[in-house]
């Protein structure tokens, strides 16, 4: 479980976040949205620890942030960067074991190299493993690093869940691989786990999160089920924009449009 407590944090002169409070269970994948600017990978790097919050308190399987070691928590927690610069010259293979680095002293073990295959496999990048990393497209070098995170995080025998942080995961994917990627995430929080994720497109949030917060200049404006959450009138303040909700005919979700002479 992942408590997030009060939190404060001041951005800049005209923006703050201000007293932020969630929680996400186990089996939980949860979407923060917004608009540019509004905070949402601040608050990603408060929850993971790359930033402290002025005040607040952030509690993961019920023990403050502070209190876990950097090889504890990079051992049971994952995050992926909405940038992820690498310049030299590895295998895709090297650089989606460096996520077992947590893991081994010296050496990867045979079982380190069945979880990096495996995750190859999973991310669809098996043919890719011998390749220069740097002279990959943006898209595939987006699914290593998709690939390598989860190699952080699999296999590991613990009775509290793990977790998954994204901030913006479908990067530079095509619109295939976006849906791969979330429904690996979806996936693994499907484990007993938790996932966190940045996005910004609305209908992949519609479509693949439990829960949804929207944060609108560094204020918490809702937080709970998407269906209660995700109202025409919640989305367009949160945007600035004049948006509506539709139900799709042909299957479960909804989708998120402009509204009608909008742009007129």
């Amino acid at each position: 479980m992942l408590q997030v407590q009060s939190i404060k944090y001041k951005i800049a002169p005209t923006l703050s976040l201000s007293n932020i409070s969630f929680d996400v269970m186990a089996g939980e994948m949860v979407a923060i949205l917004g608009a540019n600017g509004a905070g949402k990978s601040t608050l990603l790097k408060i929850i993971t620890g790359s930033l402290k919050a002025d005040s607040g308190n952030i509690f993961i399987n019920k023990k403050q942030l502070s209190e876990w070691s950097k090889n504890e928590l990079a051992a049971n927690c994952a995050v992926l960067l909405q940038q992820n610069p690498l310049q030299l010259s590895f295998t895709v293979a090297e650089v989606v074991t460096m996520g077992r680095y947590p893991h081994f002293k010296n050496h990867a073990s045979l079982n380190d190299e069945r979880i990096v295959l495996e995750v190859l496999q999973k991310t669809g990048i098996i043919h890719l493993k011998d390749r220069n990393y740097v002279t990959l497209s943006g898209g595939e070098q987006q699914r290593v690093h998709i690939a390598r995170v989860l190699a952080q995080i699999s296999d590991q025998a613990t009775e509290h869940p793990r977790y998954l942080f994204m901030d913006e995961p479908s990067n530079n994917l095509d619109i295939r691989h976006q849906h791969v990627a979330l429904l690996l995430a979806k996936s693994f929080a499907k484990e007993s786990n938790c996932v966190v994720a940045v996005l910004h497109d609305l209908n992949l949030a519609l479509q693949y999160a439990d829960k949804i917060i929207l944060l609108k200049d560094g204020m918490l404006k809702g937080f709970g089920l998407p269906e209660d959450i995700m109202t025409d009138d919640a989305i367009s303040d949160v945007y600035g924009l004049p948006l509506q909700i539709f139900n799709h005919p042909s299957c479960r979700h909804r989708i998120v449009m402009p509204a009608m002479n909008t742009f007129n």
